[in-house]
């Protein structure tokens, strides 16, 4: 029989134990994707450039002559096309010396 008036406590855990614990109750799941939350700037911006280069594609794919089943690529191939031509025209039809900006100025004020 135990003599006097001790009380017998809990052992102590050791201090890898504590640490181990500690960390499993900071990794708690929220409500909600943090990672997913974070990046969908990121996410948004993919999809942008993932749609340029679909359209990219489609109209080199289009030039070349190929013909294609699904009409909404070939949509967006021969739209691209199209844009590209446009754009390279408006590049080329403009005067590149001075004297044929100037004139190009005069016409335009009279």
């Amino acid at each position: 029989m135990a003599q006097g008036n001790h009380k017998l406590a809990k052992a102590k855990k050791s201090a890898g134990a504590q640490k181990r614990k500690a960390v499993r109750t900071v990794k708690k799941t929220k409500k909600g994707n943090t990672k997913v939350e974070r990046n969908q700037g990121m996410m948004a911006a993919t999809k942008a450039i993932n749609r340029k280069n679909e359209r990219l594609i489609a109209a080199k794919a289009m030039n070349a002559g190929t013909n294609f089943s699904l009409t909404d690529i070939s949509e967006k191939g021969k739209n691209e096309s199209q844009r590209q031509t446009a754009e390279r025209d408006k590049k080329q039809n403009k005067p590149t010396k001075l004297s044929q900006r100037l004139q190009v100025r005069l016409n335009k004020l009279k």
